[in-house]
């Protein structure tokens, strides 16, 4: 083999290390947008769940006076 066809092996190893490495950025970005995208679609499940807290124990407050109403009137 002479110089000339070790530089073109050098340089189509170092191609396939290169794309090779590419490849590897564009799926760790791909997974970092999908985990802030997860984050925030946690955020608000988190946010959807605490208001419907709220509102169920305000619900429950309602019936609980309801029920004292009710039993004062007999």
């Amino acid at each position: 083999m002479n110089d000339r066809d070790e530089l073109i092996l050098d340089f189509n190893s170092i191609k396939s290390v290169q794309n090779a490495f590419e490849d590897s950025m564009k799926r760790l970005e791909k997974s970092i947008a999908e985990s802030i995208t997860n984050k925030q679609k946690l955020e608000t499940i988190k946010n959807d769940m605490l208001n419907a807290n709220k509102k169920f124990n305000e619900a429950k407050e309602c019936l609980d006076n309801l029920k004292l109403k009710l039993r004062s009137t007999k």
